[in-house]
């Protein structure tokens, strides 16, 4: 973390809204942090249309508003740096609130607290993997019950293969497994997850059973392939950034900001 140039300004005004009302409200946080978001933010993504789909999130989700303020905005930078959009029909990134246990809390014996989990949205993750210019078509497909698929090793074909043909294109049958794939120097890369795999990688995070997983569980099924691929990926900042990030809670304290690096993208 590095301290900002106007972290004291901003630090007075949170402190302001809570000694007028106790604590500063979820949208009095959000608005005081316009100027950090539009530092953050990619000249391609105006902070008015960032603010807009931020605060009407915390509208839609009051349990955000619940959550600890070092979390939430911690989230909403990270989002700002990444130019992903919040919420909203997109999917590219989701705020989550959790009941996590901080061990920092009760004079350092710990409690449970609510705060915000940051989850990178499937298409989200897609659009970062080909902001490196060095990407082409991306995706993943999910791999379903009664299925051919085959991977396995043939100089004939070139060394490595993999065979998928699904049975149909319903999806109705249970889901067994998700091939990632991304066209890269003329080639293309995959990688495949069976489902139990996939399930294990949820469960080392911090996204739980409610959000995006109840809610958009293929895509999140998707998400979480081609996540496995995109570390043998050629990196852009923003998608080295989401890898280390995503599913993880971060906190933002008054007077510094997140350590991103120089916004290029």
């Amino acid at each position: 973390m590095t301290a900002t140039t106007d972290g004291s300004a901003l630090a007075a005004t949170i402190g302001n809204k809570q000694a007028e009302t106790g604590r500063a409200s979820a949208f009095d946080l959000m608005k005081s942090m316009r100027h950090e978001f539009e530092k953050a933010l990619p000249t391609h993504v105006p902070v008015e249309q960032f603010m807009r789909t931020g605060l009407t999130e915390l509208r839609q989700n009051p349990e955000l508003q619940r959550c600890s303020a070092d979390s939430l905005l911690g989230a909403f930078l990270v989002a700002a740096r990444l130019g992903l959009e919040v919420g909203g029909p997109m999917g590219q990134f989701y705020l989550t609130p959790r009941s996590i246990w901080n061990k920092e809390l009760n004079e350092g014996k710990g409690a449970k607290e609510w705060q915000v989990v940051p989850i990178i949205g499937y298409k989200g993750l897609l659009e970062l993997a080909q902001r490196s210019g060095r990407v082409g078509a991306v995706g993943a497909e999910l791999v379903r019950e009664g299925d051919s698929f085959r991977r396995g090793y043939d100089s004939r074909l070139g060394g490595k293969f993999t065979q998928w043909e699904p049975v149909d294109y319903l999806e109705t049958r249970e889901i067994i497994g998700v091939l990632a794939w991304a066209e890269v120097g003329g080639g293309v890369q995959d990688r495949y997850l069976p489902i139990e795999k996939v399930l294990e990688r949820k469960a080392r995070g911090s996204a739980g059973e409610k959000g995006p997983w109840a809610t958009d569980y293929d895509a999140m099924v998707r998400k979480t392939g081609f996540r496995a691929l995109s570390g043998d990926l050629p990196q852009s900042a923003a998608l080295a950034l989401a890898r280390t990030v995503d599913e993880e809670v971060q906190r933002y304290i008054p007077g510094e900001a997140l350590d991103l690096g120089e916004q290029s993208e």
